[in-house]
């Protein structure tokens, strides 16, 4: 074994080029000069290097930067300047910004897309999202705040939505990996927060910043978890899968399983039991019209047994535990979870916001700013601020409405329409096995987003962004590969039928 090991060394030795060999050896070099700086403290120089390779990797190597943004946005840490009143995750909105300035330059330089990406309906919904937003910067009660907030979407979308289409438009593997850079720098962040945590021998509270500083808290790390679960479990089933990358998606499956469960993140657990519902419901075929009227029917059940329902919510006194049972039951605690107590808070602030200001809102990213006179005093907790520094409306929904008023909210209703009605048409009309299942996996794991957004809302940070962003590009992508099969289809069968005429 040792020998066979030792000849393929030395025939891949003999095989190097002189410039494969200047490569290794300069590569070599610059190791041993940066450590030599590091441990002499001479920050400059792994700073410039790390800034050449960027340079690098910009004017040749773009697909190894994609890879690069994914791989390290779970590791990014969020780095502030109270002087200019600005905060970068760092390295991955670095990545982000770059990639589209170079997207814009391509732009402007040939000033062609392809009319199909520009015109598809999740295009346009994006469109609709970005150019809304924009008319309501104009409007905003601090415009700059809201134009920082906005340039923030820019460039959240172009580097993960259309970088990402022009870069696996041609290869679909390329969007599996991608995906993947992601889930493996997860799955160690993974078994980094349940190292710590079981040092403090998996205390519930420990649980809730454990995961600090890759992300801000457990409802973050739940809701990624919970986004990439459908991803990673769906990839075990690929077509040109082998024995090997079926083990690599078992085991990544289970790490994100055990991170999900300890992340104790009741928004998270029933977001996931809702994208496994969709998925028995579109592997039963259940009609359309047959959800539709269960939906109806028990909206209608919930509507006349609301007075009871918020009677029985208002009685119990469970709070939030290590108990599965416990946790699940605290969830309808609306007297004394401070969670939950201070969830009410926020959307009853942006309600007020929203009666005064229904047609423009407040401003994109406005709402921790101004939501605190809107409070009411049977509404606030321990965890009430008064200071404006409380964050965001815990809404996906309720809160674009409140920055970007009712026309905002129809945006952001549309991106879920459009992107679920694609997926769930493509997973059904595609005969293609791969683009099926990836279509599939990307439906479910935007479920489980829509769901947890009813809860909380973390579209303005990179973490949820990008793969976010990145499965409306493969959903898009599948669709149109879908699309084109069936015009060729249909140009063979008119073809054939004229030739039998």
């Amino acid at each position: 074994m040792k020998k066979s090991l030792l000849e393929k060394l030395k025939n891949l030795l003999h095989r190097l080029s002189l410039k494969q060999w200047l490569t290794i050896v300069f590569c070599i070099l610059i190791v041993f000069v940066n450590a030599y700086a590091i441990i002499q403290e001479l920050p400059i120089v792994p700073l410039l290097t790390g800034a050449a390779f960027f340079i690098y990797l910009i004017i040749f190597r773009v697909d190894l930067l994609m890879y690069l943004m994914a791989l390290c946005t779970p590791f990014s840490v969020i780095l502030e300047s109270k002087n200019i009143h600005l905060g970068l995750s760092l390295p991955s909105e670095v990545f982000m910004i770059a990639l589209t300035i170079l997207f814009l330059c391509r732009i402007i330089y040939d000033l062609r897309m392809d009319p199909k990406l520009v015109s598809h309906p999740i295009s346009i919904a994006i469109f609709a999202y970005l150019g809304w937003m924009l008319l309501t910067c104009i409007t905003s009660e601090l415009p700059v705040v809201s134009i920082k907030f906005w340039l923030s979407k820019i460039w959240f979308t172009t580097a993960c939505y259309w970088m990402l289409i022009q870069f696996v438009k041609d290869d679909r593997k390329k969007a599996v990996r991608y995906f993947n850079c992601y889930a493996v720098a997860l799955a160690v962040v993974v078994i980094i927060t349940t190292v710590k945590h079981a040092a403090s021998g998996f205390d519930e509270h420990y649980a809730h910043w454990v995961m600090s500083p890759f992300y801000n808290d457990h409802t973050a790390y739940g809701a990624v978890l919970a986004f990439f679960l459908p991803i990673t479990a769906c990839c075990f089933f690929l077509p040109e899968n082998n024995t090997r990358k079926k083990i690599f998606y078992a085991v990544l499956t289970v790490i994100l399983l055990i991170g999900f469960y300890l992340s104790f993140s009741r928004a998270a657990w029933i977001s996931l039991v809702v994208a496994i519902g969709v998925f028995i419901v579109l592997k039963l075929r259940i009609k359309l019209s047959w959800l539709v009227a269960g939906l109806l029917v028990v909206g209608t059940a919930l509507y006349y047994s609301a007075d009871d329902i918020l009677y029985k919510m208002s009685r119990n006194s469970q709070d939030a535990s290590g108990n599965l049972t416990e946790q699940l039951q605290s969830i309808s605690n609306i007297s004394t979870d401070a969670s939950n107590v201070e969830r009410l808070n926020r959307w009853n602030s942006a309600f007020g916001m929203i009666q005064e200001r229904p047609i423009t809102g407040w401003g994109p990213g406005t709402y921790q700013f101004v939501y605190a006179p809107f409070q009411k005093s049977q509404f606030k907790t321990i965890i009430t601020t008064d200071f404006g520094d409380g964050g965001n409306a815990h809404s996906e929904y309720i809160g674009p409405c409140a920055e970007t008023g009712f026309p905002g909210l129809l945006t952001v209703l549309a991106l879920v329409i459009v992107s679920l009605y694609t997926g769930i048409r493509t997973y059904n009309h595609s005969k293609d096995k791969t683009d099926r299942l990836m279509a599939l996996m990307m439906t479910l794991a935007l479920t489980s987003y829509f769901v947890h957004g009813f809860l909380n809302n973390f579209l303005d940070t990179d973490k949820l962004s990008l793969p976010f962003w990145g499965a409306f590009a493969v959903i898009m992508l599948a669709n149109l590969r879908m699309n084109e099969m069936h015009e060729v289809q249909g140009v063979h069968g008119v073809k054939e039928e004229a030739s039998n005429a």
